[in-house]
């Protein structure tokens, strides 16, 4: 049986989404919001690192990969960050700039990151997400 969330993990989450509303996370994520589920709504896009959203890319990659790494390592409780970040929803749109980015900067750029969202893709139900 999985273990029951602590107050201990809240307040890790709690800490998270601290830096989640930092302004230049909060822009990252808003971006995300705009631009994974608006008009310009492309799965396969990859974003240049020359473009002004690269840095919203970056962000959202260092967001995802902190939470991941937590989480990987059990510092985190699982169920409770697959509840509030649906991360797979990230991942896939992002995937291919990463993959992109693995080429030329390393083949593990993002990993903790692509973890969490494959564990979330499988823990949540369909159709469970905050979207």
């Amino acid at each position: 049986m999985a273990r029951k969330p602590t107050w201990e993990d809240a307040d890790l989450l709690l800490r998270i989404e601290e830096i989640a509303a930092s302004p230049e996370t909060r822009a990252a994520l808003d971006w995300f919001e705009g631009t994974a589920r608006g008009p310009m709504e492309d799965p396969g896009r990859r974003i240049p690192k020359e473009a002004s959203e690269f840095a919203h890319v970056l962000r959202l990659l260092e967001l995802f990969e902190l939470v991941g790494t937590l989480t990987r390592s059990e510092l985190l409780h699982e169920e409770l960050v697959h509840h509030r970040w649906p991360s797979y929803l990230y991942w896939d749109f992002l995937k291919p700039t990463f993959e992109r980015e693995r080429k030329s900067l390393s083949p593990v750029l993002g990993e903790n990151f692509e973890w969490l969202a494959e564990r979330c893709r499988r823990t949540l139900p369909k159709g469970a997400s905050r979207r």
